[in-house]
C-alpha cells in the first residue's frame, strides 16, 4: 500500500467517490493475487505505461483497493475488492456511476 499524495484533484476524486452508491459498481474479472489484480486495473486505463509497477491505495469510507496512476492520480473508474476464498475482483463504474462521479467531483473541486 501507498499513501495518495492530497493534491486538490485527488481530494475532489475521493469526495466524489464517497457518493457513488454500492450498486453503481459492476463486477469485471477476478485474479488469484493482488499484484495481478493491480495490473490488470492499471493495464485497463490509458494513464500508465506497460512498464509501470502499479501501487494500491486504501481510502478510509470507500470499500475496496484504488490503483495509484504512475503520476500519482487515484485511478476512481476501478476498484478491487477482496473475496476470501475466490481472490481479487475487479470493479469497475456503471454509467450511473461515472455520471454520480462526474457531477460531484465538478462541485467538489470547483
Amino acid at each position: 500500500m501507498k499513501t495518495l499524495k492530497a493534491t486538490p484533484e485527488n481530494l475532489a476524486k475521493i469526495k466524489a467517490l464517497k457518493q457513488v452508491q454500492e450498486n453503481q459498481w459492476e463486477d469485471s474479472c477476478t485474479h488469484d493475487t493482488l499484484e495481478k489484480a493491480l495490473v490488470g486495473v492499471s493495464l485497463y486505463s490509458d494513464a500508465n505505461s506497460g512498464w509501470y509497477n502499479p501501487v494500491a491505495a486504501k481510502i478510509k469510507g470507500i470499500e475496496g483497493l484504488f490503483v495509484i496512476n504512475e503520476d500519482g492520480g487515484l485511478n476512481f473508474e476501478s476498484r478491487i475488492i477482496e473475496v476470501q476464498g475466490e481472490g481479487f475482483k475487479i470493479q469497475h463504474l456503471t454509467m450511473d456511476g461515472y455520471n454520480a462521479f462526474e457531477k460531484n467531483f465538478e462541485q467538489a473541486l470547483f
